[in-house]
């Protein structure tokens, strides 16, 4: 019964994110502690055994990370370049990010929204653009959002997962108090 119950849940929802990383990680991915990821496929499901993921680790909705290139085919008909991803510990990739093959991430990096990692990003940074380029330092970037925290709106209702289970009325008051400036969760 157990088994069909889970046919019926994969088919009206599809696979569980449990099932997902269960199967990259029995593909051969490296993949440590607190490693969030919001939707899909974002880890490249051919090649996943060349992608290693460190702790505290989170990808926002529709990052992939591609351990291939088969665009390399179109020169002689049967080449596909491959390559090694490696992403770092405390790092945090913005929605619809791609990260190239052969890239390496660095520990305490944040890649923007939008971006691709053609190459290497060294550890500590802010990265964004297409081709990645650094912003400023980890560093500077927490000065700036500590400094702010203490002078805008913290919404701390709610853990911000469970802010769209918040009342229409407190969603409008949020939207309120945020048209001037922006605030934190």
């Amino acid at each position: 019964m157990n088994f069909i119950r889970k046919k019926i849940r994969r088919l009206l929802h599809g696979e569980s994110k449990e099932d997902i990383l269960k199967y990259w990680i029995d593909q051969g991915a490296t993949i440590g502690d607190n490693f969030l990821f919001n939707d899909g496929y974002p880890l490249d499901g051919n090649f996943p055994w060349l992608i290693s993921i460190g702790d505290n680790v989170t990808l926002a909705t529709h990052v992939k990370i591609l351990a291939h290139d088969a665009s390399t085919a179109k020169i002689d008909g049967a080449h596909t370049k491959i390559g090694i991803v490696s992403i770092g510990n405390n790092v945090f990739i913005g929605a619809n990010s791609v990260i190239l093959c052969n890239v390496r991430i660095g520990d305490n990096v944040v890649v923007g929204a939008n971006s691709v990692v053609t190459k290497d990003l060294p550890s500590n940074g802010i990265y964004g653009g297409n081709p990645a380029e650094l912003i400023c330092t980890f560093n500077e970037f927490s000065e700036k959002h500590l400094k702010n925290q203490k002078e805008v709106k913290i919404f701390d209702e709610y853990e911000w997962f469970e802010w769209k289970n918040a009342s229409l009325e407190e969603k409008m008051e949020m939207r309120e108090k945020l048209k001037e400036r922006f605030g934190y969760l």
